[in-house]
């Protein structure tokens, strides 16, 4: 069951990614912002895969980066408000 677990989530941090490029493909040719949209998920799957584990210390760093993940998606989301807001009022 474990391997099952693992193998599904990294298929779905491999079609996740694949299409979050696809997508930012046809905005930017940098690959800036694809690095900054698919790390939480790489942080996230990371920190899930660790909670899978028995060692309760492995476990608990493991709900530290799932958190730490929806935490940086929420300081994306601040820091774009922000930065928009100022470029707005500053016409």
């Amino acid at each position: 069951m474990f391997i099952f677990q693992v193998g599904i989530i990294v298929f779905l941090l491999f079609v996740y990614g694949t299409l979050l490029f696809l997508f930012s493909r046809r905005f930017v040719k940098n690959n800036q912002l694809l690095l900054l949209l698919i790390t939480p998920i790489l942080i996230f799957s990371i920190g899930f895969l660790m909670r899978l584990s028995e060692y309760k210390e492995i476990v608990d760093a493991g709900f530290f980066l799932t958190e730490s993940s929806a935490m940086f998606v929420s300081v994306i989301f601040a820091g774009a408000f922000i930065l928009g807001q100022l470029k707005y009022w500053e016409k």
